[in-house]
């Protein structure tokens, strides 16, 4: 039938709102179905926020798992018309953290009474984790909320006014913290680098 191989037109941004507006209603009223087509969309994205957050595959697996669960029994707390991704993403770190901080710990206490454990090859292990060890470094220093909207632009891909409705900000603040953040960013990276030339 002529025509009949023509590409599907890609849905209209209006026609992905009332999808989205029609599953979020289905899953207020308790439809598990609709809540797991709701989240889907953003699954990839929760998992590459909380990895950042949680440096675990394990631990970001189960920050999602528990981020779903709470934006399951918190659902009427989101506010339709907003992002549904800023909002996951931002439950979603936020429990990362949470549980990274718990393994932090949790590890502390096992290492300092344990053997050091050596890579089997340092030198190439330091070369390929240095620049992330000082990414994780950094922005560990920061302050919660400067290192939450950083990690939201650059891993969850958000806009400014996204991250803005995701931790009850302003946008001008967000861009403010966000700059801030890239700044000590860069300066560490700069500053790691000039040191491992020094040491060659």
């Amino acid at each position: 039938m002529a025509g009949s191989d023509r590409p599907q037109a890609a849905p209209t941004d209006a026609a992905v709102f009332d999808l989205e507006q029609r599953r979020l209603t289905a899953a207020l009223a308790g439809d598990g179905q609709a809540f797991a087509a709701l989240v889907r969309p953003h699954l990839a994205v929760m998992y590459r926020v909380a990895g950042r957050w949680a440096r675990r595959d394990d631990l970001a697996e189960d920050a999602v798992q528990e981020s779903l669960q709470l934006a399951w029994q918190q659902l009427e707390r989101y506010r339709p018309g907003t992002s549904m991704r800023a909002w996951l993403l931002a439950i979603a770190s936020r429990r990362a953290w949470t549980l990274s901080r718990a393994e932090m710990r949790r590890r502390g206490r096992e290492e300092a009474s344990a053997a050091p454990e050596h890579p089997a090859d340092p030198e190439e292990h330091a070369r390929a984790a240095h620049t992330a060890a000082v990414i994780d470094s950094v922005l560990q220093t920061m302050p919660d909320k400067r290192r939450q909207a950083v990690i939201l632009r650059l891993d969850g891909g958000l806009a400014h006014a996204e991250i803005a409705a995701a931790l009850d900000s302003t946008e001008g603040s967000v861009r403010v913290l966000v700059h801030m953040a890239l700044k000590q960013l860069r300066t560490a990276l700069t500053a790691a680098a000039a040191a491992e030339e020094t040491g060659k």
